[in-house]
């Protein structure tokens, strides 16, 4: 379970079983994935905009409201090695992580995707072979989605080929079609990191991590800020912060009005914040419970305890937090590894990525790299139901806010939001307590599949496919990297989570976008 936030110490958000990738479903009429406000510092390519150098079959140009920009390509492969050819003009040498949207479907195959300079023909092979086959195949909001495929670097500036070539198909599709929606080019991403620079941890550390500035100038590393609270198990679980050497420092009310504290409003606060500007690398000892807070421009102002502390409130208007651009990460690192997730239960501050990179492990969680945060913004009130528009504004230009902490709050326009539904609370069924504590039925209600048999829950298709549903918590799936995101107290059920438990962690690479 993950927990809203609280004002003293911070939740336990991990559970015990595994995640996997999954997809989600939506109903919301006239939805595309990539919106022109909502790409980052990255270079986007509608394919049906490319000009296509070569293509063993016939390749349509199909119509639907929900492909990125109202159409796409379908080739209409009949057999492996079947391909298709796009130039992409004028792309600069450098690192990029590539994404292809596409429309999955129940008659797709699986292709490697290869690029080459466009005048040399010699193509490399870029991540692993991508299956665009999906069982369903009915359900529009759910089989538009975009694939992370992998890194690229091109050592030259110039015109490049993209080739994508059919090596295969599950044996239950009917063909060997693919779906080209754009392509997208990231550069200064979370994977640009190499696996094998990740130095080994210092002193107490078992794993290192790194802050990453994505905010494309928007901020200088001198104005990220990271700090992380949590439980010492080396100390008995007292409440310790870690300063920028690695080391587990206690904290105690008294840190408030240590040398360097930080002042706001004439209000002391302890200063467990670092910049990424003052080292690149951490080494990260054994936490339980902990947050790392990340801010920008200004570091958040934490009142700390001898037995816990008073993190950002933003139900208080007069918190010193409400007007700090923040957000924040948990995790916990013990002798089972690390158990960590973004998470979006409370609110959405700006783009976060979340890299794990493990004994045979290297993923990341959260927004798309090439999702800015006014598109994100712009995009929440223009894609969700009514009800929920007010979400993005009442505490803009600061964050997004999840439903209680909005207009779906006690006493609040939607606070009886999911009445007729369930004779469960709206406030009780955003919260996970007294009738929806347990997680299967407040998932259930959130993703409006309640009242089917309990039989067909796990199936993903079914989710928020009609109201009342948790349409904030639709929103975060459907921007995410794989879909995957915390986007109320239960989203771990059925695997829908944006969280990673890995037995031997070596990295934690943390992207703060913008």
């Amino acid at each position: 379970m993950n927990n809203p936030l609280n004002h003293m110490a911070p939740s336990r958000p991990y559970g015990a079983r595994s995640r996997t990738l999954g997809a989600l479903s939506a109903l919301v009429a006239g939805f595309a994935l990539v919106a022109s406000a909502e790409r980052a510092a990255a270079q986007y390519f509608e394919s049906e905009s490319l000009t296509i150098n070569n293509s063993s079959k016939t390749v349509d140009v199909v119509a639907d409201t929900h492909y990125s920009n109202g159409s796409g390509n379908i080739l209409r492969a009949t057999v492996v090695g079947d391909s298709v050819t796009f130039l992409v003009p004028n792309v600069a040498a450098g690192t990029y992580e590539v994404s292809v949207g596409m429309k999955r479907a129940n008659s797709r195959g699986q292709f490697q995707l290869s690029a080459s300079r466009a005048d040399q023909n010699t193509y490399t092979n870029i991540g692993p072979v991508v299956d665009e086959y999906v069982t369903d195949g009915t359900n529009a909001e759910a089989d538009f989605m975009a694939v992370n495929v992998g890194q690229w670097s091109p050592g030259t500036t110039n015109d490049k080929l993209f080739k994508l070539t059919v090596t295969g198909k599950n044996s239950a599709s009917s063909q060997y079609w693919l779906s080209i929606d754009y392509i997208v080019l990231t550069p200064n991403s979370v994977y640009s990191v190499a696996s094998s620079s990740i130095p080994a941890p210092t002193g107490s550390g078992v794993m290192v991590f790194e802050v990453m500035n994505g905010t494309g100038g928007a901020y200088a590393n001198n104005q990220i800020y990271w700090g992380i609270l949590g439980q010492n198990p080396a100390n008995n679980n007292a409440w310790s912060y870690l300063d920028v050497n690695g080391n587990v420092q206690p904290i105690s009310a008294a840190l408030n009005n240590a040398a360097g504290h930080l002042t706001k409003n004439g209000v002391n606060y302890a200063n467990i914040y670092s910049t990424i500007s003052q080292k690149q690398w951490i080494s990260l000892p054994k936490l339980s419970a902990a947050r790392m807070y990340i801010s920008v421009g200004s570091p958040c102002y934490i009142t700390t305890y001898d037995t816990g502390f008073a993190g950002p409130n933003i139900d208080n208007p007069t918190d010193p937090n409400y007007n700090v651009y923040f957000d924040f990460v948990e995790f916990t690192l013990d002798s089972g590894g690390y158990h960590g997730n973004t998470t979006r239960v409370d609110m959405f501050g700006f783009p976060v990525q979340h890299r794990l990179v493990a004994a045979g492990f290297d993923q990341a969680v959260g927004e798309y790299e090439w999702k800015t945060r006014s598109g994100l913004f712009s995009s929440f009130q223009s894609q969700v139901p009514s009800q929920f528009t007010s979400l993005a504004t009442v505490q803009a230009p600061y964050r997004i806010v999840a439903p209680i902490h909005g207009s779906f709050a006690a006493g609040q326009p939607n606070a009886n939001y999911f009445a007729g539904y369930s004779s469960i609370s709206t406030h009780d069924i955003l919260l996970g307590v007294g009738g929806a504590a347990d997680p299967n039925t407040c998932a259930a209600i959130n993703r409006h599949v309640f009242t089917q048999a309990q039989s067909t829950w796990g199936n993903i298709y079914g989710y928020y496919l009609t109201a009342p549903a948790n349409y904030y918590s639709w929103f975060w799936h459907r921007h995410a990297i794989n879909e995957l995101a915390y986007g109320f107290c239960y989203d771990d059920v059925n695997q829908q989570a944006a969280y990673f438990s890995q037995p031997s962690p070596k990295g934690l690479i943390i992207r703060v976008g913008w």
